[in-house]
């Protein structure tokens, strides 16, 4: 029997955090705990999971950072209190469907080797409403699909191309006692690219990974997400660091150029946004966006790049 942590960083979403914390209820296999780290500035998020607890026996530790850690901070001090044997971090704008523990504890169960095991996630909107079509294009593009169903990709294959997820995950809780989110890394600062890092840090690291060819987890795409601020440099992150990348695996090239060519116009447009213009530049040089420059998105990412002050 597996004891399972479930670790929810939030900030300012008191409804949001409670729809994410009733999926975690209504798990087939149970939680053995599910804390939350709270960086919001008022007590909203406090009293409704202060009402939560009361309905429930599974044991829900409330730990509210004032001031606020940063989603750094805040997703480490959740690493560092889980006492579960498998853990596994979940957004405070996500959910997990019923089955989803139950059949990411069976993969451990069957192989005692096995070290993170993860599935398919569905896209839903800021209401909730999931599109199958838009779901199945996303993990397709993340190599979530029949194809690659088990080991197939190697560990690092899998972090680079991001076939480990951002979440919904379930790992042994020693790997994030080796490895946590950080701020500095790859010789820059990493900005939002932390996640991106987490997930690669763990494929270089080698640990055995498994993904499972199944829908258990929903990530909610809303206006307020981090992926669509004008602040935010996860794109541009992550091209800066596959840029320089070596990927010495059977698919591990041709995966990091998929990859560079795929992020190369966000990472673009986020560089302008956040004062990097002269990198913009170079990306948009580069050999990852050059066949791009005569078309229409291309001018209009030129003039954007011309015109368009940073929004830092």
């Amino acid at each position: 029997m597996f004891k399972i942590s479930i670790l929810i960083p939030t900030f300012k979403r008191p409804v949001l955090v409670l729809e994410a914390i009733a999926s975690c209820l209504d798990q087939t296999y149970l939680p053995f705990e599910i804390i939350i780290s709270d960086d919001s500035p008022d007590d909203r998020t406090a009293q409704a999971v202060e009402e939560l607890k009361r309905g429930t026996h599974i044991s829900i530790i409330y730990l509210h950072n004032k001031p606020g850690l940063g989603q750094i901070g805040n997703t480490n001090r959740l690493f560092e209190t889980a006492q579960g044997d498998l853990i596994l971090l979940l957004h405070d704008d996500d959910a997990l469907l019923p089955i989803a523990l139950d059949s990411l504890v069976k993969l451990f169960a069957a192989d005692p080797d096995l070290d993170i095991a993860f599935g398919k996630q569905y896209i839903m909107t800021e209401t909730g409403e999931v599109s199958p079509s838009r779901s199945e294009y996303f993990n397709t593009s993340y190599f979530r699909s029949a194809a690659y169903e088990g080991t197939v990709l190697t560990s690092l294959e899998a972090g680079m191309g991001q076939q480990f997820p951002n979440n919904g995950y379930l790992m042994k809780r020693e790997i994030v006692e080796a490895i946590q989110f950080r701020a500095y890394g790859f010789d820059a600062e990493l900005g939002n690219g932390c996640e991106y890092d987490f997930g690669l840090r763990i494929g270089i690291a080698g640990y055995k990974m498994y993904f499972l060819n199944q829908y258990l987890v929903k990530y909610r795409v809303a206006r307020n997400s981090m992926s669509s601020s004008l602040t935010d440099d996860s794109g541009y992150q992550s091209f800066r660091i596959l840029r320089n990348f070596i990927a010495d695996t059977r698919f591990g090239e041709a995966i990091r150029h998929q990859r560079l060519r795929e992020r190369a116009p966000i990472a673009i447009t986020q560089a302008v946004n956040t004062g990097r213009r002269k990198d913009a530049f170079t990306i948009f040089c580069s050999e990852w966006y050059r066949s791009k420059i005569l078309t229409i998105p291309g001018l209009k990412r030129l003039g954007y790049m011309c015109l368009v002050k940073s929004k830092l």
